[in-house]
């Protein structure tokens, strides 16, 4: 399960969304100037869930449902898994943020979900890059 491939692919892809998720929040949005909480807090924290991310998109990419239409393309493969993750975690976050804010535009949504998506997507590609470059003498299958 922790091959090389797997835990290169799980931390570059964390730290590669992290810092995507930085450069959206904190330098074109300015959503750090809102925290209630210091700002420490909350980079601490984002980086444990984007860790968890990263693990996600990291066995995300073996869903054997993708090897009919990405046989051979890994890139796309971690791409396409990850556009799935980043929707989903678009949806989970909306669902709880209910309860946290006052409530949202249409087009804050949309620009959420578009954002979340390319920002998990580009994760799932650097999961792919890991996938395509790294040799993994575990996942060859022997008959």
């Amino acid at each position: 399960m922790f091959t090389k491939r797997f835990n290169i692919s799980w931390i570059a892809s964390s730290l590669v969304m992290f810092a995507l998720s930085y450069i959206w929040h904190g330098i074109f949005l300015t959503d750090f100037s809102r925290l209630s909480y210091p700002k420490e807090v909350f980079l601490v924290i984002a980086s444990f869930v984007y860790l968890i991310i990263g693990f996600v998109a990291a066995k995300a990419i073996d869903i054997k449902m993708l090897d009919k239409y990405f046989n051979r393309k890994p890139i796309l493969k971690g791409a396409v898994s990850g556009a799935g993750l980043g929707f989903m975690l678009f949806l989970i976050s909306t669902v709880v943020g209910v309860s946290f804010s006052t409530g949202s535009k249409l087009e804050n949504l949309l620009l959420d979900v578009c954002w979340q998506v390319i920002e998990q997507s580009a994760g799932g590609a650097v999961v792919g890059i890991a996938h395509y470059f790294i040799f993994d003498s575990s996942a060859i299958i022997e008959d």
